[in-house]
Parts: C-alpha cells; structure tokens; sequence
C-alpha cells in the first residue's frame, strides 16, 4: 500500500513540474537557441542536463548539446563525447574529443588521453595519453594534472616515481579551485596519500617541484568549477 501512495505522489509531483512554464529568462533562451544561437544551445542543454528550470531531459540534453557541438562549441563537443563515453560508445565519444581537442579545450584534451590511457575505442597507449595529458594539464586542467600524478606513482611511464607523482598531484590540488572542481576531492585524497607516504626530504622536494610550475596556457583557460561532472565546466 506504501508503495502505492509514493507512486501517486511521485506522478502528481511530476506532472506539477511539466505543468510549471518555463521562466521569462528561459523561454529567452530556447528563443534563442531555437534560431541557431549556439551559445544558448549549449547553455540550454545544460538546463536539461541538470534539471534546473527544466525537467530533467536526457533526449533534451542530447539534442541541444549536439545543435551546439555541430555549429562548432568546443564546450558542447566535449559534453557530447562524455554522453557517448558513459553509454560505452567510445568511437563516437573519441570523434567529439578529437574535435573539440582540436580548439584546444584543455577538458577533452584529459578526456581523450583517458580513452587511450584505459584503451576504450583504441589500442592502450599510455605515451599517447601522457602527451595528451601534459598538453591538457599545461592549458590548466586539473583532471589531467592528477592523471599525470597517477601514471607517475603507479609506474605506468616506468619504475615508480612517488616524488614526481606527488608533484602532480599537489599541482592538481592547487588548480583545482576548490571542492566545486571534479579534480578536488581525488586528488585532495591522494594528496593526503604522498603526506603518509613520503619521508619528510622526498615530501619538501615534491612540493618544491610542484611550485616551480604553473600551466603555460592562458589564465583563462586554467580550471573551471564544475556543476556535478564533467560535461558542464
């Protein structure tokens, strides 16, 4: 009987957000959106992504995000290879990246190294994702900066370098602007890690190696605080 009633007040509350327009600002936007701006289409797709002023919509989302990716937003680009990566399609999701790594978006630069660092849609190749990486973590991406930190501290790259793994890591912590930021939390986690781990000399040289960089891209480029993924930063 329980349940029963949760599915009518579930119905009822979601028929009460179908029925609710869209606000002023809104109905602005799809305007907008409807007549080709591309700007407003990703930010519309964004809206549908995460349910804000809109029902939450994953065929909506889809649609604005691609209208916008197909005019040429990097942004919208990157949001569709994330799409196509979560559903397993890794050759679509690779034809986004690329495309929008080719406007030099620092995230899906780190997303593509990702495909080829795990091997999904290609053959595993971790120097490809390293140079992916460290052009990604240059422009300023967090993701890519604790990518790094991983490839060096498990020995991916060759025998294990805790100290140039940490630096990383410390890096990552540093640009990623807080717990807003996807990087925050893991690479505050493994951070924790290289305190625990390092003797005190190997500890003071990670963080001195760690502070003698900052990304070489424009300011403007270096990490975005993230909504709840990556899709939208």
């Amino acid at each position: 009987m329980k349940e029963l009633i949760y599915l009518f007040i579930s119905i009822i509350l979601l028929a009460s957000c179908a029925a609710t327009p869209p606000s002023p600002e809104i109905q602005e936007l799809i305007q907008k959106a409807e007549a080709g701006d591309r700007e407003s289409q990703f930010e519309l797709g964004g809206l549908y992504d995460f349910g804000y002023g809109v029902p939450r919509s994953g065929k909506e989302t889809e649609k604005w995000y691609k209208k916008a990716a197909e005019a040429g937003h990097p942004e919208a680009q990157n949001s569709m290879g994330s799409i196509y990566q979560a559903e397993e399609r890794y050759n679509e999701a690779m034809f986004w990246y690329e495309k929008a790594a080719a406007q030099n978006n620092e995230l899906a630069i780190n997303n593509l190294a990702y495909l080829y660092d795990l091997g999904l849609g290609v053959p595993q190749d971790r120097q490809k994702a390293h140079e992916l990486y460290l052009k990604s973590a240059n422009l300023g991406e967090p993701q890519a900066m604790h990518n790094l930190g991983q490839m060096y501290g498990s020995g991916q790259l060759g025998p294990e370098d805790l100290i140039n793994g940490c630096a990383w890591t410390f890096r990552a912590v540093k640009y990623s602007r807080g717990p807003g930021s996807l990087a925050h939390k893991p690479a505050t986690d493994t951070a924790g890690y290289c305190e625990r781990t390092l003797n005190l000399t190997d500890l003071s040289k990670a963080k001195e190696i760690a502070n003698s960089w900052q990304p070489s891209g424009p300011s403007e480029n270096w990490p975005k605080t993230c909504l709840t993924d990556h899709r939208v930063c």
